[in-house]
């Protein structure tokens, strides 16, 4: 019954499927099922090592409608092999991809570096043959070896419309782009500067952005550093400040923004979210700098909606400047930010108590009364009180019965997390030194201490009066950040 109806119908049942082998399974049927099936398994492609990269790479170049139906690239989750453990390479194989270098080699030395690293399985050599090819792609999801030369180079070539990007425009259709490592070994991690993902930014779909461990250094005056900041200035002059990105949504994970993203942010006027994770952890770590973000995504007050700013954090007493002290700096008022209904923000950030128990400018003068969620990260057992003070101002502006005079009356749910446990770990600079078990010695889970719980018991009540959601969560006690 099945094989009489229509090839449009087949296709559309087909689109029903959700798994990628159960897609794959479909052209075993028979004939007419592999030949009409087998471009949709190829439209979502995870590619996780050398082999499997080969592999697919030999199947679009044999049928280059595979090619063009592809969607979907995903890298990640990489595992690096041995290249005497990989299967030999059939001599037509080997014909077949270095034919394919020498097409989008530009010169003959060019060509035998390819032939040369194709044959000792360099992964990044692989990866960046493969791209030239998917012309349609939507998705991709990189992985970058902590030294590469073909993927940067691909890419410029790309966004230059040069040779093999000369006869077919490169990722037009690309919408969600995701850069991470292939080195799993957090050591020898290697890591992105913005120049590096910039041309991304240039492509007309784009959207979504992401990517992990990009360092914006700290300019320097020494020769040995002068050609990097020639290139960094030469990737920057070439995109044109007359266009912008179309882009709305970057994340930014285990980074570390001396300027504040200002280059990457700058470039997306239309920006709706910004998820910022610092990392000290780097070479070239540079004290997270929360004014700096402020005057970067001071552009985006009308649009940005989703604001998270050093989630998770890691934050070390010194960095290669010295001391750190600005990590602690106040992010500056978000009143204006009028788009904004979603902020994660640590509270010395969100509040300047540096200085002072209380905070120089109040909780209600610095949220934006947009704000629906509101995710308050890093509050010690002796700022709480003055918190819950702060918050409950808040929650008075949305329980003002005039309507002319109502404040915040979209928010829905407050979550403060802290160090609320017994403070055994925490040392006395103040830095928490977290295990990520959330155990105890005994065997046990660490728990929430009743003190604190006492401490919200009013906000509770004012929450509950108000509509909104309360959750009180210590990273260290598991079950609290479910």
């Amino acid at each position: 019954m099945t094989l009489n109806l229509p090839n449009d119908v087949l296709l559309l049942v087909g689109e029903f499927l959700e798994t990628h082998q159960d897609r794959y399974n479909l052209i075993f049927v028979s004939h007419r099922f592999h030949d009409l099936f087998l471009r949709l398994v190829y439209r979502a492609a995870t590619l996780q090592s050398c082999l499997q990269t080969r592999s697919f790479l030999g199947a679009l170049l044999r049928r280059p409608e595979l090619a063009r139906a592809v969607r979907s690239l995903h890298f990640k989750d990489w595992n690096q092999q041995q290249s005497s453990s990989l299967a030999p390479i059939s001599p037509a194989d080997v014909t077949l991809f270095n034919d394919w270098a020498r097409q989008i080699s530009h010169s003959h030395e060019e060509q035998t570096q390819w032939e040369q690293d194709l044959l000792h399985e360099v992964e990044e050599a692989w990866i960046a043959l493969v791209l030239p090819l998917v012309h349609n792609l939507r998705t991709l999801h990189l992985v970058y070896p902590k030294e590469n030369v073909y993927l940067d180079r691909t890419l410029r070539r790309a966004m230059q419309g040069e040779k093999p990007f000369h006869t077919h425009p490169a990722f037009r259709t690309l919408h969600d782009v995701s850069l991470s490592h292939q080195d799993h070994d957090q050591d020898s991690k290697g890591s992105y500067c913005p120049s590096q993902v910039l041309p991304f930014f240039s492509l007309p779909a784009m959207r979504t952005f992401s990517a992990d461990s990009v360092i914006e250094a700290r300019p320097s005056p020494d020769e040995d550093n002068q050609p990097q900041q020639e290139e960094e200035q030469q990737h920057q002059q070439q995109q044109d400040p007359s266009s912008s990105s179309p882009i709305t949504s970057i994340t930014l994970t285990s980074s570390n923004g001396f300027q504040g993203m200002q280059t990457l942010i700058a470039s997306c006027p239309s920006l709706q979210s910004f998820k910022y994770q610092h990392s000290d952890t780097h070479l070239q770590s540079e004290a997270y700098q929360p004014s700096a973000f402020h005057a970067s995504l001071s552009a985006s007050k009308s649009s940005l909606q989703t604001l998270w700013l050093d989630t998770c954090g890691t934050h070390l007493p010194f960095t290669i400047s010295g001391v750190n002290q600005s990590h602690d700096e106040w992010f500056g008022s978000l009143a204006e930010f009028s788009a904004l209904t979603d902020l994660r923000i640590r509270l010395p950030n969100l509040l300047d108590v540096r200085y002072q128990p209380d905070p120089s400018t109040a909780l209600p003068d610095v949220l934006p009364e947009s704000v629906q969620s509101l995710y308050v990260e890093g509050c010690k057992e002796t700022s709480l009180a003055m918190l819950v003070g702060q918050l409950g101002k808040v929650l008075e502006g949305k329980m003002k019965k005039e309507e002319k005079k109502k404040q915040f009356g979209s928010l829905r749910r407050v979550d403060i997390e802290g160090f609320f446990h017994e403070e055994e770990d925490e040392d006395a600079s103040g830095y928490e030194v977290s295990s990520g078990t959330g155990a105890v010695a005994g065997g046990g889970e660490r728990v929430i201490k009743p003190k604190v719980y006492e401490m919200v018991e009013p906000l509770v009540a004012a929450c509950k009066d108000a509509g909104v959601e309360l959750f009180l969560r210590d990273r260290e006690c598991l079950a609290t950040m479910l």
